[in-house]
């Protein structure tokens, strides 16, 4: 619902508007008791300068039923009933909002001498009006001559409209100045209440005419389209309506009818060229409807974009950020093959304090100027500039579906410029905004970081910093751990192995087969590589009862058996045989056992 300010600024173009009356009420009980009293008398104050004293009387009655404030219906109470008296000529009506008054403020002053006077009036009127007519009569002087008259025919208007005399007196003004506007004015009001339409029209013509200001002149022309169209005479309503534009080409509710007729008819030439005098008349270059009316007409209808492209810029020396501008340019230079200027255009509009959301995507949602921007200097093969502006909207964005979008869209250019380092950052980013709890997202991550290092930067420190970082958050994941070994071996870091395998061979979930494997590779790593057969000795032990019989059984136990002789621990030696000797049968155990003993 549009607000009182809105409301009111349009009755005060056509105060004649119902729809803004009929929505005044409900914005003025909306709008705070300050407002609301200054809006309406700034109002009431330029249309009482425009004589349109019936529009003020309305204004008043619907501030008076929206203001809780005694005080304040008082003072309007009395206002309207000082315009009813002397302006409009009802005295009923006046008398009726001073009664008002002392029902409110039963001591009330004013309004008791208001009424006395309308009673002394009522007394005196016939006496008084055959003395301002015997005067008009007698008078040389053509401007006091239509004083008289109007004087007396407002007598007779304020206690008996139904005589002749009111009409009559106050034509008799008119014959004797046609520009008089209060003789014109009340005698119209005549008219309409007695429904005389022929005589009204032809007052209305007279008015549009004779009438001493423009202003006038188009109120009385406006009025007889209005009523032109009450008869079904659409010919005389078009007629008046192109008289009142030749009078003011930007005059609103003429140039709304004219142009609404125009489109109808699909008649856009002359809808742009009654807005294109209406603007010229204004000499204005910030009346940003009608530029818009125009320019969106010769882009859509007509299809003369350069021209159109003249008022859009005059558009956007209003509002540079106006959607249907930045709309009208992303067809605009592209159409002309000159992408970089709207992707300038865009880049300052992203600068503007105004500025908006961008465009609207497929379904419809709005997406930041951001993101045209960055897409639109990608499609141009500018990296650079398509990189700095997804930076921006990622320090900025609070949307997460546009910041997944910018991140996303800043890995796949990063990759596609080199720029390694800035592409770790993003990652080393998005794995401290993954949940510590999300063991998963986090270890997958990592291993993205560390082909980078392995693959790009070849840096093969962080790539085992990396794989640490992974087995400490995630200590039994198989593949850091492979990758990790595999590492090592490149390297020739055998203690590092060792380590590895070691923390493998621990795991829970490891076969028995696999673990004797990596075993073994422990135990040669302690007896090749470091000739530390002391600790090669665990690891085979652990194959002897990892696997009883096995060929793994007999590799480890045979070389237990030349560790223990060697190093001549026959103690050890002796349980080694003993454990050959359980899984042989026969006369091979018994040989066994003698050579235990």
């Amino acid at each position: 619902m549009a607000d009182l300010s809105s409301l009111l600024a349009v009755l005060e173009h056509d105060p004649d508007d119902a729809q803004a009356l009929e929505a005044l009420g409900a914005a003025a009980r909306q709008a705070s008791p300050d407002v609301r009293a200054s809006r309406f008398t700034a109002a009431r104050k330029l249309l009482a300068g425009r004589g349109r004293p019936d529009t003020v009387v309305r204004l008043l009655e619907i501030e008076v039923a929206s203001t809780g404030d005694v005080e304040r219906k008082v003072d309007l109470l009395l206002e309207k009933g000082m315009i009813l008296d002397g302006d409009l000529l009802d005295v009923a009506g006046a008398r009726s909002a001073f009664d008002e008054v002392i029902a409110l403020r039963s001591d009330d002053t004013m309004a008791k001498e208001a009424i006395g006077e309308l009673d002394l009036a009522a007394a005196n009127w016939q006496k008084f009006a055959e003395k301002y007519v015997t005067e008009a009569t007698g008078s040389t002087d053509r401007s006091l001559a239509t004083g008289l008259y109007v004087s007396a025919a407002e007598a007779y208007v304020r206690f008996s409209p139904q005589s002749p005399e009111a009409e009559g007196y106050l034509r008799k003004a008119l014959e004797i100045d046609p520009k008089n506007g209060k003789a014109a004015f009340h005698l119209i009001r005549l008219l309409r209440r007695t429904e005389r339409w022929n005589d009204l029209s032809g007052l209305l013509e007279q008015r549009g005419e004779a009438a001493a200001t423009t202003e006038e002149k188009v109120s009385a022309l406006l009025y007889l389209a209005q009523l032109s169209l009450a008869r079904n005479d659409e010919a005389g309503a078009e007629a008046a309506v192109r008289r009142v534009l030749q009078l003011d080409p930007a005059q609103p509710q003429a140039l709304r009818a004219v142009t609404d007729a125009f489109a109808a008819a699909g008649n856009w030439s002359s809808f742009v060229t009654a807005f294109q005098a209406a603007l010229k008349a204004k000499r204005s270059d910030d009346d940003l409807g009608m530029l818009l009316q125009i320019a969106m007409v010769l882009w859509k209808h007509i299809g003369d974009l350069d021209q159109a492209e003249e008022y859009f810029r005059r558009v956007r020396k209003i509002e540079p950020a106006h959607p249907a501008a930045l709309d009208f340019y992303r067809v605009y230079y592209p159409a002309k093959g000159e992408n970089q200027k709207l992707l300038a255009l865009l880049r300052q509009v992203e600068k503007s304090p105004r500025a908006r959301s961008g465009s609207a995507d497929q379904a419809g949602s709005m997406k930041p100027l951001g993101v045209e921007i960055a897409v639109l200097a990608e499609q141009q093969n500018n990296p650079e500039k398509a990189i700095e502006a997804w930076k921006q909207l990622v320090r900025n964005e609070t949307d997460p579906e546009v910041l997944a979008q910018a991140r996303t869209s800043l890995a796949r250019l990063y990759r596609r410029t080199e720029k390694w380092n800035a592409l770790l950052d993003l990652m080393k980013e998005e794995i401290e905004r993954t949940p510590e709890t999300n063991v998963a997202g986090r270890v997958s991550k990592l291993h993205e970081v560390v082909e980078i290092y392995r693959d790009k930067l070849r840096l093969d420190v962080m790539v085992i910093n990396t794989y640490n970082a992974i087995l400490k958050i995630d200590p039994d994941n198989r593949r850091a751990t492979d990758e990790l070994a595999n590492k090592f071996r490149l390297l020739g870091r055998w203690n590092d192995l060792i380590a590895v395998l070691s923390r493998k061979s621990e795991m829970p979930d490891i076969p028995d087969a696999e673990r004797v494997v990596l075993l073994r590779e422990i135990a040669d790593l302690w007896s090749e590589r470091f000739g530390n057969f002391a600790n090669a000795i665990k690891p085979l032990e652990k194959i002897l009862e990892l696997s009883p019989g096995s060929a793994d059984f007999g590799s480890a136990l045979a070389q237990l058996k030349e560790i223990y002789t060697k190093r001549r621990q026959w103690r050890a030696l002796i349980d080694v045989l003993g454990r050959e000797a359980s899984v042989l049968g026969g006369d091979d155990r018994r040989t066994k056992q003698a050579e235990m003993a």
